[in-house]
């Protein structure tokens, strides 16, 4: 189990805000090493430890969260209860992995022989598997093997092509080799100078990548811009009756707007619906003084309960509205009440129905998709904006839970990952932050301070963008991604079998 334990040691600081993203490149070989000596059972096992603690390792700043922040806040259950929420979250997340590790111990007894055919069929089943891990009420995308490649600026490009998928592919592809090739060396230096060739390949084909993309893509003639107003919100203040108070912080930071800008504030700026409320009644007047188009988070109560976007202008507020499609289990709605119906006093504010629309807002002429917070995990609303017309990606979130800055990190990291696969410039505007603007080969263009860095109340920024122009391969076919790799499993699962079949027969003379 040694080999199970340093492969989730590794895959988890290779994570975004952790500590190298190159670790990815040879953390899986001990895994395969693992999975081979064992029974399919016990590789099911196996492979379900592997994703049980490198995603808790992973995701260790949703700890305090539950176990400190979210009970002081909202004293709806005690802090123990929220640890051991946090170990059932993993148990949640590694059940695809138990399939994983039964899949390659069944197939690696058969396959074995024939390294590039089994190189290729583990690293399609996997890739599908991470599929299956995003879908569903339980869906979650949190520390993909993709998301440590968010640095290699190279070798990230291939997500236009086949998402974070095809990034995937890559990596398990890559550390196949390397377990076949480590396999056949005996002397442990020549195993090591064929690790140190291996990260050769890979630094001289990222960096050949990197050369050929624009150090300045922005055209000055289609240059677009907005400002965005991170808020500095403690959960504290935001749950406890204070409307006045973040109304008085809101209201400052527009004042220092410049006049006929377009806006962009955070998630939940406000708690309650303000529609019919002196403090929406105030934003609208603050709108026609000033000529501002503002899109600003909060929740409405009416046939629906939605965790919304809407703009405010002089003319009030807009009824088009995005609504968040993926809600955030158990925190905004409530997956299989029949099964995890204990577990209802989980709920932040309220519970939520999920948005169906995909609305594309117009902001003084400005085509924005705008999705809210966890949103951003999931390549497909992106996807779909693009697709609906937006010419630029925003993510309006409340990363305001986490007091460990891993957690703003990997979240933004998500962000620049949508900006490469769909090509077009991504806006966060964030509570507590993380703020920023990425440009379409996900290149932090600029970043405002988090909270950890400035607890100024409030921060004001202007960000540039070009419009997107056209889709990647990726915006207008991802869709079909996952089915390419289920269908390339199969395939080569058809292929092996015939083989073994030709290897069998023994003509008659």
């Amino acid at each position: 189990m040694l080999g199970i334990v340093i492969s989730s040691l590794l895959v988890a600081l290779s994570m975004p805000g952790m500590l190298w993203g190159g670790l990815i490149w040879f953390a899986l070989v001990p895994l395969f090493f693992a999975l081979e000596k064992l029974s399919p059972i016990k590789a099911g096992f196996a492979g379900f430890l592997f994703g049980y603690i490198y995603l808790l390792l992973s995701h260790f700043w949703v700890f305090p969260v539950l176990s400190i922040n979210v009970p002081e806040v909202l004293s709806r259950f005690p802090p123990f209860v929220g640890v051991l929420t946090f170990f059932l979250m993993g148990v949640i997340m590694a059940i695809p992995f138990f399939g994983f590790g039964l899949f390659f111990s069944f197939f690696s007894r058969y396959l074995k022989e024939k390294p590039l055919l089994w190189t290729l069929i583990v690293a399609s089943f996997f890739s599908f598997l991470e599929y299956l891990r995003s879908i569903g009420d339980l869906g979650f995308t949190g520390a993909r093997l993709s998301d440590a490649l968010v640095d290699h600026t190279g070798i990230l490009q291939l997500s236009s092509i086949g998402g974070p998928l095809l990034l995937i592919f890559v990596v398990v592809l890559f550390n196949m080799l390397i377990f076949h090739q480590a396999k056949k060396l005996n002397n442990v230096r020549l195993k090591l100078l064929t690790l140190a060739a291996f990260f050769g390949l890979i630094f001289i084909v990222n960096g050949t990548i990197s050369r050929f993309i624009p150090v300045n893509i922005t055209d000055l003639n289609e240059k677009e811009q907005l400002s965005v107003i991170q808020t500095n919100f403690t959960q504290s203040l935001k749950y406890s009756d204070s409307t006045d108070k973040i109304f008085e912080v809101v209201k400052a930071g527009l004042s220092g707007v410049a006049e006929d800008s377009v806006v962009i504030m955070p998630e939940a700026t406000f708690m309650l619906d303000i529609r019919n409320s002196e403090y929406g009644d105030e934003l609208v007047n603050i709108a026609k003084n000033k000529d501002l188009e503002i899109l600003i988070g909060f929740p409405t109560y009416e046939k629906e309960n939605y965790n919304q976007l809407r703009i405010v202008t002089e003319k009030g507020f807009s009824d088009d509205y995005y609504a968040k499609v993926r809600l955030s289990p158990f925190a905004e709605f409530l997956p299989y009440p029949s099964i995890f119906g204990i577990f209802d006093f989980l709920k932040f504010l309220d519970f939520f129905s999920a948005g169906e629309r995909y609305t594309i807002f117009n902001l003084k002429g400005q085509k924005i998709g705008a999705q809210i917070c966890f949103d951003s995990y999931y390549p497909e609303v992106s996807r779909h904006l693009i697709n609906e017309g937006a010419k630029l990606l925003v993510i309006s979130t409340n990363d305001g839970w986490f007091n460990i800055k891993t957690g703003l990190v990997q979240h933004f990291s998500k962000a620049r990952m949508r900006a490469v696969e769909n090509g077009t410039y991504v806006v966060q505007v964030s509570n507590t932050g993380f703020t920023g603007i990425i440009d379409p080969h996900g290149r932090v263009i600029k970043r405002l301070p988090s909270v950890f860095e400035n607890d100024n109340e409030f921060i004001i920024d202007e960000f540039e963008y070009v419009p997107t122009v056209g889709k990647t391969i990726y915006a207008r076919f991802g869709w079909a991604v996952p089915w390419i790799f289920l269908s390339l499993t199969i395939f080569l699962l058809i292929i092996a079998v015939i083989d073994k079949s030709k290897e069998r027969y023994i003509p008659i003379n």
